[in-house]
């Protein structure tokens, strides 16, 4: 039996009196070891965009992977890293492919630049959108590893969709520690630190330049 965690969050939010709610679920497929993960690639969504404030699918991608390098403690590749890699390394170009073709080759290849992928889905044809997060091994495309997230403050934006996707990597981190050692945990922890530093001094770039955080900082 996989194991499978339910938690309902509240969130102490104060605007206009009002509290949000919010609920994830993850699970976890028998025998996965978490904590042995070390590089998650983003794979290309399933997602449609219904509403003029959400993402397009290709920007989406952009924020699942940012919200990642910015948070997570393990390492993250891009869809165009992958994209790029997989043109380089056999000539062919995904994004000159259907999606189901492009898939296919994407998930070929993938074990050559990371140990894990993540699948994003997005349920909107609601009020509020419900998020899938599907990690899978990169060696044979089994499931590993899932997390959904909904919230009555989770609006149909990019920038919501961006704090989902860095909620599912930082619950990723939490439940990885479960079965690490005490040094592992440690290391872990330092490499968060290094993300939140990161994250706040990309944010400040922005903030005194104006420019595009991707353009004035690169992660070493």
């Amino acid at each position: 039996m996989k194991k499978i965690f339910s938690l309902l969050i509240m969130l102490a939010v104060f605007v206009a009196s009002s509290s949000a709610f919010a609920a994830f679920e993850e699970s976890i497929e028998d025998d996965v070891d978490l904590g042995a993960v070390k590089k998650i690639a983003v794979a290309y969504p399933n997602y449609y965009k219904l509403e003029e404030a959400e993402p397009e699918i290709y920007d989406l991608a952009k924020d699942i992977y940012n919200a990642g390098r910015f948070t997570s403690s393990r390492e993250i590749v891009s869809y165009e890293e992958v994209a790029g890699a997989i043109r380089r390394d056999t000539g062919v170009d995904i994004y000159s492919l259907d999606t189901p073709e492009a898939e296919k080759v994407y998930q070929k290849n993938i074990s050559r630049y990371a140990d894990t992928y993540v699948i994003t889905t997005v349920t909107n044809n609601s009020k509020r959108p419900w998020l899938f997060f599907y990690v899978y091994d990169a060696k044979d495309g089994k499931l590993m590893y899932t997390y959904s997230i909904q919230s009555n403050v989770l609006d149909k934006s990019a920038k919501d969709y961006g704090k989902a996707a860095e909620e599912f990597f930082k619950q990723f981190d939490t439940t990885a520690k479960r079965n690490m050692s005490k040094e592992e945990r440690k290391q872990l922890e330092q490499k968060q630190k290094e993300a939140r530093v990161y994250k706040r001094h990309v944010e400040k770039v922005t903030y005194k330049t104006g420019k595009d955080k991707l353009d004035m900082v690169r992660k070493k």
